[in-house]
């Protein structure tokens, strides 16, 4: 009979210990793959965050501000510089900030990777009250707010809409499908912006090439948004290329509290999966006592064995076969048990954060199970190996 037939059979005559060792094991794995699984519904839920928090960069036109003194006495300052940018730099920025990305992390993908944005800021006036007109590019900018929300109306459709913010709707009486002028020109208010406690609350947003024409600044911009689409993108890198790369710019990495949010998690993270740890330790020593029990029920079957011609080898080996049934049955076991787990208290810790599974821990919990169950068969199935027949038909008579 083959050793493998022996450890089933084995096996299904202790029914009751090889479910008392599967179930210590299932114990460790299910602790570890609900908090990893928890952990990753979470990182993704902060991932999310982060891509909505808008821009990794802002590009800005290098000036300088100097202080002006006359006799000891402080005049003010003046700015050194361009506090413009022409509109041809922003293929550049495109370019440079591509490479580096394709650089630093190994990106094929010949399209672009970076979402290029740029603002226009001017004066202007509605009535007899003084406003601020930001020029967008209306796909660009669309795509780096992706919190904005409307509470009237929709987004720019044509060249003379425009987007209102929040605090300067109610300041201006202003609502969708009004007609307005600002400065001369005469736009149509698309919709408008639901709060959001930012600047743009107090902006008026018009398409960047209308607002360029009828202001006679021609091609040029005040900022540049740049946002860069992936998560871990080298964005103090990128920084430095354009920097480097683009005379008259200064590029400056946005830093966003969801950043530090993801660090903390990450922190969290690996406490809750030292605690998972000593939960595994504690199935290793369970599955180790129930193999020594195993070893000393099994004495006289092992010297048996032994004296019709088994090899120490062959003993070892099939103490090796039953931890990893042991292994394989307790990670299975561990793995659906820690999935129901972290789908039922994952959104009571996420804050209704849906917890999804992650099919790719699988063999991650078999293997860990499995090195469980082996190193905790190790000990009791060299003792079984180095038992002399003499001394198991003795013991057992």
């Amino acid at each position: 009979m083959r050793l493998t037939a022996i450890v089933i059979k084995d096996m299904l005559r202790r029914k009751r210990r090889v479910l008392h060792s599967v179930f210590g094991v299932s114990i460790g794995i299910m602790t570890v793959i609900a908090m990893l699984t928890v952990a990753d519904s979470g990182e993704q839920a902060l991932r999310m965050e982060l891509e909505n928090y808008g821009p990794n960069l802002s590009v800005v036109p290098d000036t300088a501000r100097m202080d002006v003194e006359l006799g000891g006495l402080t005049m003010g300052s003046v700015t050194v510089g361009e506090t413009l940018l022409d509109s041809s730099v922003l293929p550049e920025i495109q370019r440079v900030a591509d490479d580096a990305i394709r650089a630093d992390m190994g990106i094929s993908d010949p399209g672009p990777i970076a979402i290029v944005a740029p603002r226009l800021y001017l004066p202007a006036s509605v009535g007899d009250r003084n406003v601020t007109v930001a020029g967008v590019s209306p796909g660009e900018e669309r795509a780096i707010r992706v919190w904005w929300d409307f509470a009237e109306g929709g987004y720019i459709s044509g060249e003379n809409d425009i987007v209102v913010g929040a605090v300067a709707a109610r300041s201006l009486g202003l609502s969708s499908g009004q007609t307005v002028n600002i400065s001369g020109h005469e736009y149509t208010v698309a919709g408008v912006l639901g709060e959001s406690g930012s600047n743009d609350d107090f902006l008026l947003f018009a398409p960047l090439a209308t607002l360029q024409q009828t202001s006679g600044k021609g091609p040029v911009v005040s900022t540049v948004d740049v946002r860069a689409l992936c998560t871990g993108c080298p964005v103090e890198m990128i920084a430095h290329a354009l920097n480097a790369g683009i005379p008259g710019i200064h590029a400056i990495a946005v830093r966003q509290v969801a950043e530090a949010e993801l660090g903390m998690w990450h922190g969290m993270r690996a406490v809750v999966l030292m605690i998972a740890s000593v939960t595994l330790l504690v199935g290793l020593f369970g599955v180790m006592n129930a193999m020594t029990a195993m070893v000393a029920e099994r004495r006289k079957d092992i010297g048996i064995m032994r004296a019709v011609g088994a090899s120490r080898r062959q003993i070892l080996s099939m103490f090796a076969q039953e931890a990893i049934l042991l292994g394989v049955l307790g990670g299975l076991g561990g793995y659906v048990a820690g999935l129901l787990l972290a789908m039922a208290v994952g959104p009571l810790i996420l804050g209704g954060v849906a917890v999804t599974p992650v099919f790719s821990y699988i063999p991650l919990a078999v293997g860990l199970a499995g090195g469980i169950s082996m190193v905790a068969a190790l000990h009791p199935a060299l003792g079984a190996a180095r038992m002399r027949v003499a001394d198991a038909v003795r013991t057992s008579s």
